[in-house]
Formats: C-alpha cells, sequence, structure tokens
C-alpha cells in the first residue's frame, strides 16, 4: 500500500508542478489545505529543479497579476461592493489536471478553475475592498484566460416610475428601422431604431445618462395613442437597466423631461413577473356620420357595469369590464364619452363596427369615429 510520501515523491519525479498546483493535487493525500504554501514545502521535499512551465496549469498562477490589472481597469467605471467570478479555460487544462487525478487515484480535492478563481478573488478583493459572493452579485466578471481577456456584467437594476404625455403625436414605443428591420445600418447610425422621437427614447435616454447603463427595457402597462395625452397621474410602467455603472445613484421622484414628466420613481429589488392588471378613466371624443341626438345618446348609459368581449379568433377569450360611464354632446355630429373601465379595451374598435361587442355604433345605431382620446388617470 501505497503512503502519503510515495504518492508526493512519484508525482513530483516524474511531473513538474507549480507550488499552486502541488499544494491543491496533493493536499488530501498529506491531509492539509491546500495552499501556495504547502505546494513549496512538498515541492522542496520531493520535487527536482526544473525550469520548465507546470504540467497541469502551465503556469497560469504567474499570469494572474496580468489578469487582475485588466479586471480592475475595466471595473473602474463601475460602482460595486461585491462580484462573482467566473473562469473560462482551454478544455487541455482540465484534461491535464483529471488525468493526474486519475493517475494517481486522486479524489475529493479542488479542480483547477475553483483553485484559479479562489487566487484571482483574493487578489480582486484585497486590490480594491470589494467581496467575492455567488448570490446576487453587484458586478460579475468572466475572466477569460483563452483569449488573455474579462468581461463585467453589472445586476440589472428596476425602476418603477409613471409618466404624464403632455403633447400630441408622441409615439410610445420606439419603431425599428425601415431599412434594416432592427439589424442596425447606416440609415439608423447602427442602433436599429427610427430616428424619431418617442416616450420610450426619452425614458431609456434619462436612465443611461443617469445610471451610465447600456440598455433600457421597459414592460409597459398599457399604451396609448399617439395623438393621445396621459394626464391625472399618470400612465405606470417598470423599466430593467442592463448593466448599469452606477446603480447606486440616488433617484428623485419626479423629473420633467419637457415632453413628458415622471413621478413616483422607485428603485426596485426584482420586477413584477406576468402582467399587470389596471383600471382607465378615458375621455373619448366620437363623430357620427348622421346627426345625433340625446336619445339616441341615453342608449350608452346600458353599457355601465357590462362586459366588452373581443369576438376575434385569436382573441375569444378577451373579457374586459365597464364601470361608469358619462356622455356631453358638443356638435350636431359630435360628443364626448367618457369611461371607467379596464384597461387594454381598444379604443377605437369599441367606437367604430368591429369585433368587440357591444359597441358604440352597433348600440346607437350610427356609425361613429373616435377623433381622439386622452386617458385622465390609470389606476393600478
Amino acid at each position: 500500500m501505497k503512503t502519503q510520501s510515495d504518492i508526493a515523491s512519484k508525482l513530483l519525479q516524474h511531473y513538474t508542478l507549480c507550488e499552486y498546483c502541488t499544494g491543491r493535487i496533493l493536499s488530501k493525500s498529506v491531509n492539509k489545505s491546500s495552499s501556495k504554501f504547502l505546494g513549496k514545502k512538498l515541492i522542496n521535499k520531493f520535487g527536482k529543479t526544473s525550469n520548465k512551465k507546470c504540467y497541469i496549469c502551465k503556469s497560469i498562477f504567474d499570469s494572474l497579476d496580468f489578469m487582475l490589472i485588466n479586471i480592475l481597469e475595466k471595473s473602474s467605471g463601475f460602482h460595486f461592493k461585491t462580484f462573482h467570478l467566473g473562469i473560462n479555460l482551454k478544455p487541455s487544462f482540465l484534461e491535464r489536471d483529471d488525468y493526474i487525478k486519475s493517475k494517481f487515484k486522486i479524489k475529493g480535492i479542488e479542480n483547477l478553475k475553483f483553485s484559479i478563481a479562489k487566487e484571482l478573488a483574493k487578489k480582486i478583493s484585497r486590490k480594491i475592498n470589494v467581496k467575492r459572493i455567488m448570490d446576487d452579485p453587484d458586478l460579475f466578471i468572466e475572466a477569460n484566460f483563452k483569449e488573455e481577456s474579462c468581461r463585467l456584467r453589472a445586476r440589472p437594476l428596476f425602476v418603477y416610475g409613471r409618466y404624464n404625455k403632455k403633447i400630441r403625436n408622441l409615439t410610445q414605443k420606439q419603431e425599428f428601422c425601415h431599412s434594416c428591420n432592427g439589424i442596425g445600418c447606416h440609415n439608423c447610425e447602427f442602433k436599429g431604431m427610427e430616428n424619431i422621437q418617442s416616450i420610450e427614447e426619452t425614458i431609456s435616454n434619462f436612465f443611461i445618462k443617469k445610471f451610465d447603463c447600456k440598455q433600457v427595457k421597459i414592460n409597459w402597462i398599457g399604451g396609448e395613442d399617439q395623438s393621445s395625452l396621459v394626464m391625472g397621474n399618470g400612465r405606470p410602467f417598470f423599466a430593467n437597466l442592463l448593466n448599469p455603472k452606477k446603480p447606486n445613484k440616488i433617484l428623485r421622484k419626479t423629473f420633467d423631461l419637457k415632453v413628458i414628466s415622471l413621478s413616483e420613481l422607485k428603485k426596485l429589488t426584482v420586477q413584477p413577473k406576468g402582467s399587470v392588471s389596471f383600471k382607465s378613466e378615458v375621455s373619448i371624443t366620437v363623430e357620427t356620420k348622421r346627426q345625433i341626438s340625446l336619445t339616441q345618446l341615453k342608449k350608452l348609459k346600458i353599457l355601465e357595469k357590462s362586459i366588452i368581449k373581443n369576438l376575434s379568433r385569436d382573441k375569444k377569450n378577451s373579457q374586459k369590464r365597464i364601470y361608469k360611464i358619462g356622455y356631453t354632446k358638443i356638435g350636431k355630429t359630435r360628443f364626448i364619452l367618457d369611461l371607467f373601465a379596464d384597461g387594454g379595451i381598444p379604443i377605437k374598435s369599441f367606437i367604430q363596427n368591429s369585433d368587440l361587442t357591444p359597441n358604440v355604433s352597433d348600440l346607437i345605431q350610427n356609425s361613429c369615429k373616435c377623433i381622439k382620446f386622452d386617458f385622465k388617470n390609470i389606476l393600478v
């Protein structure tokens, strides 16, 4: 039966290993914790002098300071207190590590990736006083030893807020470039988007500048027409800020961005999953094909507390409720319809002949057209 000394002696006589790999590979054989100090001690006792690189890691531990400098340079713009570290190695490193462990029947020790990550993480922590954690770190660092590079990714930042739309002819969402369909080309300056002002662009640019993030993805709670205003308490939204370098900057509750104003802004630890139900108070200006009378308008009262169904094939289970309704005649062929209803009712379809039932045109037996509609309040 081989003794602990026999294994160490045979291994180090036949293979050149660095102090790190020696301490790691033989730690269990000599009942010690893995360390560079242990490796040095064992090499001095059982090894032989050699100028060759480590058989397993090719002396990769000597390049950790170079990788450290790379990481420190790239992370200098990030505000973070915690980090997690991932290691990317050539498969040959791990194959040699497995070969040695198999040949000498060594089990239950740290693998090479773990050992490299442990040593590099120590250097990062000591240099800039940050802590390595496994779950939900401020910054994820991938050290790629294949390409001698590193990639950094900050934890996403989630923000809740509301916006009030002050002007008409302003779209909610950005549109893909008509030339490249979002891929990126010279016409759109490789952004993939049409160069038109939108609420999405205005909000995104604000957060990008504020938190120095790469991209903003917005989860809308309902939408409005390009010509609609959003008044009252504003439309709620959730924003996912990708790779924010300065997530700890203070966020005031309100901001005036000229074409829109933001309110109730606050940071969230997570973004709510699934759709958010809401109700809307909407003021709709309607034009009729023929002259309208108050007697006809009174028929609209039956809409109060009724269910609006969408009979189209793709939305056969879609049902929305109207809670309150009011109307005001403002001309021979015009009236204002005030609704308090579930969010998500397609307003224009609700006014004209459509797959929605009931709809206004059918009820008053007069072809109707939605001239404009504005949101007075949105309740979540």
